[in-house]
């Protein structure tokens, strides 16, 4: 089950949409706080997926979104060395899943670019749920910010990776 070109248009307003809303939930959340890296992490998310829905850097669509998700990254990273967002369980996970989405994009470009692969097979399935779950997940992580996304089912435990906090 891959996602068709006719999907593809309301699967990345959904994208967006999620990143608004949780931009809007963590500005909302912090406006008495001291600490508003909750909020740049998720201004910086919400106008890289919304950027790349309108402005194509390069010709090919797949190439493109890699590029803007290594430009996020290379955005977030230089956020954190000066000090402007700090680092937390959203900022590693979202890192983490932009360089997932990143590699299956370029495989997916790969595939279809380079081995001129047009018919239907099981890497379509894994690139088209893969990256719709990461973005799921990366702005529930914008706005729980816990090192669990799920009680139950899937445990996304960071903190066993690397000590974190």
């Amino acid at each position: 089950m891959y996602v068709t070109e006719a999907l593809m248009d309301y699967v990345e307003a959904f994208s967006q949409w999620g990143f608004l809303m949780a931009f809007l939930y963590c500005l909302a959340s912090s406006i008495n706080k001291e600490n508003k890296s909750s909020v740049y992490l998720s201004a910086v998310m919400l106008c890289s997926y919304i950027s790349s829905g309108y402005i194509n850097l390069l010709e090919s669509l797949y190439l493109n979104w890699a590029l803007y998700d290594f430009i996020t990254i290379l955005a977030l990273l230089i956020l954190e060395y000066f000090k402007v967002l700090h680092r937390s369980i959203a900022f590693h996970f979202i890192t983490f899943a932009l360089i997932i989405n990143a590699v299956l994009t370029l495989i997916l470009h790969y595939d279809l670019y380079v081995l001129y692969n047009y018919e239907p097979w099981w890497y379509w399935s894994v690139y088209s749920i893969g990256v719709n779950m990461f973005d799921v997940l990366m702005f529930l992580s914008l706005v729980f910010n816990k090192n669990t996304i799920f009680k139950r089912g899937v445990t996304l435990n960071f903190k066993k990776l690397k000590n974190i906090e």
